[in-house]
């Protein structure tokens, strides 16, 4: 099956920055959502809601363990999706509104909900919201892989996209969140307001967008555990897959800890915003270091770099004291730097492992890929998130407290610090066996071109 020529161009390298920035602008409103969700959301569930933090401890990894196993669902569907307009644009489109509707129930529940009525309105709105994400990410990430297979302009689709996602983010981290924590009123006009923003986005960028590749229709797996077996029997998949879940489960409870930790270890609340700055700054100041580092060395070598880095700078915060704000602006920006790599060249890597899989089986399952991926990694996080509630809860965390003990301390650093060191060591000692290399991922795609011209 060939390549129509249109598509054959844009694989030369003629996607244009248009298109590109129409292709990752709706992850900056859609990562605003999250972001907010998982920084703000337990301190402010715990203090403005009454929820126990082991409750929402449980809240958080139900919900997460769903997402985790909606992602092969929703992977699978959308490769399998034969619609006129493409594969993935009517799981964007059709995403928009519910993550918006999700959003503001968990930020604006009804004031009359007594305890339990509190826990099942936050319980299901949580399931309404991940389910929502995953119906847009999987998608849309498994869209950036299909836009291009040259490598250097999926370095550019990828690096846009981390730069769009960390704006976002950071208008969460350094004025959403604070917001947010002001009460109910200001978080669901804020939740509102974001959401509106999404569905927008969505629609505006979709028309900029070129047409989907036709020929990558009806090259799915048969149904969504043969699509995941698929990449499980992948042996470079398989590999990345381990290490995700070990990062994950190392770093994944970061976000939620952020204002605990200014709050009470570092005891100056009010730095949380600047705190966060620190980290999505260099982030994004890092991406197009990275891209254009990656015109002159492997993706695969500059990643365990910043492996390295992360593990290094999240580990920092073990040793935080009081008052330290500035230890803590260092820890933020290596561990943001290191980030701004596996988010652009990490992705980019997915995609050049889902063209070998294509070279191995003739499929095309970019969604199961991405959906795979993410299972382990919100699987991972969702254990952690689960981690961080009972272990508050067993070391005594007192909700409005204006001190905590040293034990909950301790636990925050370590929660924060120790944890994500341990899985990033563990995740660059594994990625060293990584040995698909873009020597092979350009001999493949030769082949790939013959065996398409065969076919006309």
């Amino acid at each position: 099956m060939s390549a129509s020529a249109p598509d054959a161009h844009r694989d030369e390298g003629g996607l244009g920055w248009g298109a590109i920035f129409a292709y990752a602008i709706p992850d900056g409103a859609v990562h605003y959502l999250y972001l907010l969700l998982v920084l703000g959301y337990t301190k402010y569930a715990t203090d403005e809601l009454g929820i126990e933090p082991a409750t929402l401890g449980w809240i958080w990894l139900v919900s997460k363990v769903w997402d985790a196993i909606s992602d092969p669902l929703v992977g699978q569907w959308s490769d399998s999706t034969k619609t006129r307009f493409g594969r993935r644009r009517p799981w964007l489109i059709g995403s928009a509104v519910p993550l918006s509707l999700a959003a503001l129930a968990l930020w604006m529940p009804p004031e009359m909900l007594g305890e339990s009525g509190m826990i099942a309105w936050v319980s299901i709105s949580f399931l309404a919201f991940f389910t929502a994400y995953t119906a847009f990410e999987v998608p849309h990430l498994a869209l950036g892989a299909e836009l291009s297979q040259d490598r250097l302009e999926r370095n550019r689709i990828f690096g846009t996209r981390q730069v769009v996602s960390t704006l976002g983010m950071f208008g969460a981290a350094v004025f959403g969140v604070q917001y947010a924590l002001n009460g109910r009123a200001e978080a669901g006009a804020q939740a509102l307001i974001a959401g509106l923003l999404v569905a927008i986005l969505v629609v505006a960028a979709l028309t900029r967008l070129p047409p989907e590749r036709s020929e990558f229709q009806g090259r799915s797996a048969e149904n969504p555990w043969t699509a995941v077996g698929g990449v499980f029997r992948n042996p470079h998949a398989r590999l990345l897959l381990f290490v995700f879940f070990i990062e994950s489960l190392g770093s994944g409870g970061i976000g939620m800890l952020v204002p605990f930790v200014t709050q009470y270890v570092l005891k100056m609340p009010d730095v949380t915003g600047q705190m966060l700055a620190f980290y999505m700054v260099p982030t994004l100041l890092a991406v197009p270091v990275w891209v254009a580092l990656a015109r002159h060395f492997e993706k695969r070598h500059l990643w365990a770099f910043a492996m390295i880095m992360g593990g290094g700078g999240f580990g920092m915060i073990f040793w935080l004291e009081e008052g330290d704000w500035w230890f803590m602006a260092i820890s933020g920006a290596i561990a943001g730097i290191a980030s701004a790599c596996g988010n652009t060249l990490g992705q980019a890597i997915k995609a050049d492992v889902i063209d070998y899989d294509e070279h191995q089986t003739n499929e095309r399952k970019e969604g199961a890929y991405f959906a795979t991926w993410n299972f382990v990694r919100k699987l991972a996080s969702g254990v952690t998130g689960w981690l961080v509630g009972m272990v508050l809860s067993a070391v005594d965390y007192v909700p409005h407290a204006a001190e905590q003990t040293q034990l909950v301390q301790d636990a925050m650093r370590f929660l924060m610090g120790g944890l994500p060191l341990l899985g990033y060591a563990i995740g660059v000692l594994a990625f060293s066996r990584f040995r698909f290399s873009e020597a092979d991922h350009a001999r493949i795609l030769v082949e790939l071109d013959q065996r398409n011209r065969e076919c006309d």
